[in-house]
């Protein structure tokens, strides 16, 4: 996961460390500021994008996120 908002060129370094460890891992993104008003949580997959054998880019989609919370972390 990293903190902000969206996607940044650090996710694709932190995708790429984890596509090595499991199949196909989830980024996550837990904006803090609160930009919105509330905090912002998404998840994105990637696709590498390619030019023959060559890797050239990751194109991160975002992907549905059904958040749930037990009532004792609700706060307010």
């Amino acid at each position: 996961y990293s903190t902000g908002f969206g996607v940044s060129g650090g996710s694709a370094l932190i995708h790429e460390f984890y596509s090595r460890e499991v199949a196909n891992p989830v980024h996550l993104t837990v904006d803090t500021g609160f930009k919105m008003g509330e905090a912002s949580i998404k998840a994105y997959v990637s696709t590498n994008l390619s030019l023959g054998e060559r890797q050239l880019a990751a194109q991160f989609n975002e992907i549905p996120l059904d958040l749930r919370m037990v009532e004792a972390e609700r706060v307010g």
